[in-house]
């Protein structure tokens, strides 16, 4: 889209929370596994031990995110940003100069704020204010940053750690937050398009406003008193289980069925790549198919995949289910920032997603628990695929009925593309 010979702003927007989520989300969320052998083996305490920083992680994002939704709004933008992003730097380098677990565990709240703060809410936040046509694909790209840097930087991280050890591999992660994502918080990205003279990119052409254009929807307040919220929460936690459960499973389901250890590489190869192909898939989806019919084929995704993976011992199925569990992960990536906005509106965006963010951290969070429970009652992985299949079909229910109570609001300002998805609950 381009504006007076030039292109559209937002596209900026959307390379620069594309390197946030590269930098900082894919190496918080993506690259754990290949720290864990090295460091526990340094400093002598056990896997477990060590993962559970992962979980303080997670619970340390829980509570950030709605005051990082809040102070989104109310700081100079650059100036939040930037704080974050040291933040998230800070956490890494300081896991290079560890050397107690209490360390870890310590560094892992300073991961965790700096994941929330700089880098989940930020993303849906600003391509949700400079986006109305092609919000879904914008939210799709911005938010496949998370998986491209698990492509690109797994490899760096794995020749970093063999050349030079863990603690530069830190070192390093940390250095490159700082040198990458400071000078564009500074100098490219914008809270609102009318920080620079524009207005968001809708179906009609993009104008040159001087006044900021006020947003529609609802209060946080408001939407916190309304059952669709709740319901659209309870949505993303359910789907955190459906997303996460059979991926810490993977490998050792696959040793149960009897995947070959070439197969298993493959799968996990293409498990990444999938992830990112989904996002850009879902997020199209949203735009042109509308809200209803989009999560069904998410909810679907995940269920089908399930049944691939009862058979993924064969190469082929094996393949299948990577490709329909990469559009069924979007219910916890693309999927609560898209409803967040077409449900509840761009009015106080950041303060309505900071809660939801919580819901995406806890599903997470209990997973680990959860899928553990089932496994040791049933002593089957079986029971966990059948139990995962009633989940993916509760999460689309869920979702339906949070899109069918939304509350009403003065939607003279919403562009096509929100009408068509109102249109498909009709």
């Amino acid at each position: 889209m381009k504006e007076k010979g030039k292109v559209f702003y937002g596209w900026w927007i959307v390379v620069a929370t594309f390197l946030i989520m590269t930098l900082i989300y894919a190496p918080i969320a993506n690259l754990v596994s290949l720290f864990i052998l090295p460091v526990t083996k340094e400093l002598g305490f056990g896997p477990s031990q060590f993962m559970l920083y992962f979980t303080i992680m997670a619970l340390a994002a829980m509570a950030v995110g709605p005051i990082a939704g809040r102070l989104m709004r109310k700081m100079d933008l650059r100036v939040y940003l930037t704080l974050f992003i040291l933040i998230a730097s800070a956490a890494f380098v300081g896991f290079s100069f560890s050397t107690k677990l209490i360390h870890f565990y310590l560094f892992a709240i300073l991961m965790g704020a700096g994941m929330a703060g700089g880098a989940m809410i930020p993303a849906s936040v600003l391509i949700t204010n400079w986006f109305n046509k092609k919000r879904g694909l914008c939210l799709g790209i911005a938010l496949s940053g998370s998986g491209f840097g698990g492509v690109i930087l797994s490899p760096l991280v794995n020749w970093l750690i063999t050349a030079y050890g863990w603690r530069s591999a830190y070192l390093v992660l940390g250095i490159l937050i700082v040198a990458v994502l400071v000078p564009l918080a500074v100098f490219v990205i914008r809270l609102n398009p009318a920080d620079k003279g524009l207005s968001p990119l809708s179906e009609e052409t993009t104008l040159i406003s001087t006044q900021k254009k006020e947003l529609t929807g609802t209060t946080q307040g408001e939407a916190l008193k309304s059952l669709s919220f709740w319901t659209l929460c309870l949505a993303i936690l359910v789907g955190g289980l459906v997303v996460n459960a059979m991926l810490i499973n993977l490998a050792p389901y696959l040793a149960s069925i009897g995947t070959t250890a070439k197969t298993a590489a493959l799968l996990l190869s293409l498990g990444s790549g999938m992830v990112i192909v989904g996002k850009l898939v879902v997020g199209r989806l949203f735009d042109k198919l509308g809200l209803v019919t989009t999560l069904f084929i998410i909810s679907a995704g995940s269920l089908v995949s399930f049944l691939f993976l009862m058979k993924a011992n064969i190469v082929l199925p094996a393949i299948l289910y990577t490709v329909f569990s990469g559009i069924g992960s979007t219910a916890v990536t693309v999927t609560p920032a898209y409803m967040t906005g077409a449900l509840f509106g761009e009015k106080e965006f950041g303060a309505k997603y900071g809660v939801v963010a919580i819901f995406i951290s806890l599903g997470a969070a209990i997973t680990p628990i959860v899928s553990g429970a089932i496994y040791q009652i049933s002593h089957s992985y079986g029971s966990l695929l059948t139990v995962l299949m009633v989940l993916s079909i509760v999460q689309f229910g869920l979702f339906f009925m949070a899109a069918k109570i939304k509350p009403k609001f003065d939607l003279n300002t919403f562009n096509d593309d929100r009408a068509k998805s109102e249109g498909a609950l009709l």
